[in-house]
């Protein structure tokens, strides 16, 4: 009963909350004369993307860490129970190291930093940031920037992005795809000669 009656307060006060930011969003234009031509309405659109596409290149990576994790593990497997089990050398076996260790190689590139040719006048990328020589002249670009500037250096950051993601998940669902190669070999190379062929005393 408590969590019920408290859920209405809590959206109640959430509404007050947007209400209290749209007012002084209002008074602040009206003190400052009304917005102006660069103050866009959709300031804040390209810091919220910039963090949507960094949550989807931090996904990214922890699934490739996952991936690669389980290639290694599934290798150092399939070599360590040929030794102790003596098992033939066969085309599935072969093909399944082939395969897991082709992902791993795959998931290790996936892994490697962002280092594109970016935009050298950037704000947002390190390396832009680092191009500008001391931290007091990167401190004068910033107080140089208005928001359609803000917005502007966003959306060129968040395009670099993009493709970062577009070629990365490509290499992730290449090694995903080989991963899922590697363990249908594994079946018929390790699985199957174990259970079914090997002599049971």
């Amino acid at each position: 009963m408590n969590r019920l009656s408290m859920e209405p307060a809590l959206a109640t006060d959430m509404a007050n909350a947007s209400e209290l930011a749209q007012a002084v969003g209002t008074a602040d234009a009206a003190v400052h004369g009304g917005a102006s031509q660069s103050d866009l309405a959709m300031a804040g659109f390209g810091a919220g993307v910039h963090l949507y596409l960094n949550q989807l290149l931090t996904l990214i990576y922890s699934k490739t860490t996952t991936l690669l994790a389980a290639n290694m593990v599934l290798v150092s497997l399939l070599l360590s129970t040929r030794a102790s089990t003596l098992l033939t050398l066969n085309f599935f076996y072969i093909g399944a190291v082939f395969f897991f260790a082709l992902s791993a190689i795959t998931s290790t590139t996936i892994l490697f930093p962002r280092l594109h040719h970016h935009d050298s006048g950037g704000l947002i990328f390190w390396r832009a940031i680092l191009l500008k020589g001391t931290a007091e002249d990167y401190h004068s670009s910033i107080l140089a920037l208005d928001k359609a500037t803000v917005e502007e250096e966003y959306a060129k950051d968040n395009w670099h992005i993009s493709r970062t993601i577009r070629y990365k998940d490509a290499l992730l669902r290449g090694a995903i795809s080989l991963f899922i190669c590697g363990m249908g070999f594994a079946v018929f190379g390790v699985v199957v000669p174990l259970v079914f062929l090997t002599p049971h005393h």
